[in-house]
């Protein structure tokens, strides 16, 4: 096992230039499955960050919402890549799904330790690319109190895998069924991947314009999948008038910009979770799927 020394988390801009010197990895040996572990440290959110936070998305009712907390896990997650013990381009990884927990009240003013480790699988010519999918947990402490635990699966893209023939077939599917409420529709614009990228540091070229996104396969830049998951966390808490205290999501397919999606949900009662599940607005195709408790 590799362990990181302590350190204070770097900022997440500085972090995404230095990863682009990544995509030269071209990991092709077979190594077992390890794990790479760190400690760091980072100080609590400014009222700006957790006003600002709040203002995007206006129905939060906790004080520090889970969503934010996965914007300073992803700078741990980015962290650990740039590791030259981490074998694969940081840029060449997908978000395949994520899931939060609070233990405990976050304080808006205490500083935060946070314990992170990624089990990487084992790897190697003969592993299939599917089963390229380390696990980055973080663990988040105030005051030696576990606050909360933030848990991302990633996808590696290999760098020779032959690209999918382009179809210009439009796909559809039927509207969620009656036991799904129809929560809240938006119209999402370019405009609105950038203000979240300020908001959470998330500066990944994706999102931004479409000349950058075109580097990455993409023709129209995309939206962030956690702003999603936070759109859906603020309506839930707005419709429950209270504070998740889990909140997972599993992405199934991009939404490039500009797009109207709309959320539905079945809410959680005393024998099991709530659901929600974030689709196009014309065509219904699901792009996220997730579970709720509060």
């Amino acid at each position: 096992m590799h362990t990181q020394a302590n350190t204070t988390l770097p900022k997440l801009p500085g972090m995404l230039i230095r990863s682009l010197f990544t995509v030269a990895r071209d990991d092709q040996a077979t190594a077992a499955a390890t794990t790479i572990a760190g400690q760091f440290v980072a100080p609590a959110f400014s009222a700006e960050q957790l006003q600002s936070f709040h203002d995007a998305f206006g129905g939060f009712v906790g004080e520090v919402p889970l969503t934010l907390m996965y914007c300073l896990a992803q700078r741990v997650h980015l962290a650990q890549m740039l590791d030259p013990e981490f074998p694969w381009p940081a840029p060449g990884l997908v978000h395949v799904s994520n899931a939060l927990e609070q233990h405990a009240p976050i304080s808006p003013t205490t500083e935060f330790v946070m314990h992170a480790d990624i089990k990487l699988p084992a790897r190697g010519p003969k592993v299939s690319p599917r089963r390229l999918r380390p696990l980055f947990t973080v663990k988040f402490y105030q005051d030696d109190e576990l606050v909360v635990t933030c848990v991302s699966e990633y996808q590696v893209m290999p760098k020779n895998a032959p690209k999918p023939a382009k179809t210009r077939e439009a796909k559809t599917a039927t509207m969620p069924g009656e036991d799904w409420q129809q929560v809240e529709s938006w119209r999402l614009s370019v405009q609105t991947a950038r203000q979240y990228a300020r908001l959470s540091g998330d500066f990944n070229p994706i999102h931004l314009h479409p000349f950058l996104s075109r580097w990455f396969g993409f023709q129209q830049p995309i939206i962030h999948g956690m702003y999603m998951a936070a759109r859906a966390q603020a309506e839930v808490e707005r419709s429950a008038n209270q504070a998740v205290r889990t909140i997972d999501v599993t992405f199934k397919r991009p939404v490039p910009l500009p797009a109207r999606i709309s959320l539905w949900q079945q809410p959680a009662n005393n024998e099991q979770p709530g659901r929600y599940q974030i689709c196009g607005a014309e065509d219904h195709l699901q792009r996220l799927e997730g579970s709720f408790s509060f």
